[in-house]
């Protein structure tokens, strides 16, 4: 759980440290990409002007998610498009898919430092850091072609080190569940 503290840096560093997962649930929720990097934005800014106006944020997880989902309410209704009544229960979701997805990231982050040194950095430039395969074909000197043959070809290797450690439940394209299995049957893959 991140608290909000004294200092806007503090602030800066606990919405950096979610601002991925912030912009992941708002561009599967809203078409426009540059909408939905807005949103991100403007729920920045009601952090900043809450934490202004003295207000405690316990929970900024929670926090952050809430102001998610009503901001892209109001987006919507200032489009003329009505949205089914929220889920009172949404932000405790929100908070277990979270905890859930930073668990799953940590172990993925492992796994993706066992590869080959080709594909780990492929992999690490384009999933992590949120660099083009272009910008990094560029970068690399190679072809466009050749980066995204070792951006596939890293993926599947991530899978088949995930999928021999893990069961993995996956519903509408999304993870919901991950449990690691018995050391004896995973072995040394997962170190």
């Amino acid at each position: 759980m991140l608290q909000l503290t004294q200092s806007n840096e503090d602030l800066t560093q606990a919405f950096g440290d979610l601002q991925g997962s912030l912009r992941t649930y708002l561009r599967r929720r809203i078409a426009d990409a540059s909408q939905a990097d807005d949103i991100l934005q403007d729920i920045f800014v009601k952090a900043l002007l809450s934490k202004r106006a003295g207000r405690q944020i316990d929970n900024l997880t929670g926090w952050l998610y809430s102001a998610a989902r009503t901001t892209m309410v109001d987006y919507y209704r200032a489009q003329g498009m009505s949205m089914e009544e929220l889920d009172e229960n949404m932000p405790e979701q929100q908070s277990e898919d979270l905890q859930l997805h930073a668990e799953l990231a940590s172990c993925l982050q492992a796994f993706i430092q066992q590869l080959p040194d080709k594909y780990r950095d492929t992999l690490m430039a384009t999933e992590l850091q949120g660099n083009s395969l272009r910008h990094l074909a560029e970068q690399e000197g190679l072809s466009m072609s050749a980066i995204k043959s070792r951006a596939a070809r890293g993926r599947t290797m991530l899978k088949d080190k995930l999928l021999a450690c893990c069961n993995v439940e996956i519903q509408n394209g999304l993870v919901t569940d991950y449990r690691r299995h018995a050391a004896t049957k995973c072995g040394k893959k997962c170190d």
